[in-house]
């Protein structure tokens, strides 16, 4: 397996300084900026929501039928 040492990685706007820094980062090389951590309470609450949503859809989409 070779690795692309010219492969672009992704990376996020530092709100504090505008400096483009490796998503895998949690501050900022340049100012200190911490970025917030997304834990698992992030990630639960957005597959609630889409099931909230989907139960609610599923019914409406049936009845028009």
């Amino acid at each position: 397996m070779k690795i692309d040492p010219h492969a672009k990685f992704p990376t996020r706007e530092c709100p504090g300084c505008a400096v483009e820094v490796p998503a895998n980062e949690n501050r900022c090389p340049v100012c200190g900026y911490e970025f917030p951590a997304r834990g698992p309470l992030h990630r639960n609450l957005v597959w609630l929501v889409l099931l909230m949503l989907a139960l609610l859809l599923i019914p409406l989409l049936l009845s028009m039928r």
